[in-house]
């Protein structure tokens, strides 16, 4: 498995692609329009979009990649939120960017794209239908946090459908798991082991 971080909108927010082969790939939360051309550049082909949630900063190149083919998967939770003023587009003023969502995927789902086994994990706080993404292979396991966890931090809970009580479930929920690498959706990676060790958000909990 090869992942690829990419940053490339005025947000810091990380874009993943993720690939078995080295030519088809699984993305998660495009930012930008111009993911498309990075990605040509990589040599990759992406079949599937995951968001870990639907803010503007994350999901600003979900339409170009979508046109181009590719399937769109998001938190059953999370697919009222798209489109809706929930999404920030407006009140950040940012020009909306319109998609649709090809399927949901509940908590604990397992499912495998380009290769990839996945496991979801329902970790609402950030948003509603915030969602984490568990990859697996035989070297390891790697998670994908978007904004729920960051390296000594967590996501905002001052915004729409967000709730700190439910954060810190969502936060129990991770930090019960067994150690391995940690990639947000902004800032650096991190392990669950560094995580418990040292956010003070979860050694709290």
């Amino acid at each position: 498995m090869q992942i690829h971080k990419i940053n490339i909108n005025g947000f810091f927010s990380n874009t993943y692609a993720i690939t078995a082969d080295g030519k088809t790939a699984v993305v998660i939360d495009p930012s930008s329009k111009k993911i498309e051309s990075k990605l040509i550049a990589l040599g990759l082909e992406v079949k599937y979009v995951l968001l870990t949630h639907s803010h503007f900063d994350h999901v600003g190149g979900v339409g170009v990649l979508q046109q181009s083919g590719a399937k769109v998967f998001c938190l059953d939770k999370e697919k009222p939120l798209i489109g809706s003023g929930d999404d920030l587009f407006e009140e950040f003023g940012v020009p909306r960017v319109y998609y649709n969502v090809d399927q949901t995927l509940i908590d604990g789902q397992e499912i495998e794209l380009c290769g990839l086994k996945i496991k979801v994990i329902s970790t609402g706080g950030h948003t509603v239908g915030s969602a984490s993404y568990i990859f697996e292979d035989d070297e390891g396991r790697y998670l994908f946090t978007g904004d729920t966890l960051f390296k000594n931090t967590v996501g905002r809970t001052d915004l729409p459908t967000s709730s700190f009580d439910e954060l810190r479930a969502s936060l129990k929920k991770l930090s019960a798991l067994d150690d391995m690498p940690v990639y947000a959706g902004h800032g650096w990676e991190t392990t669950l082991q560094e995580e418990r060790e040292n956010n003070p958000f979860l050694r709290d909990l």
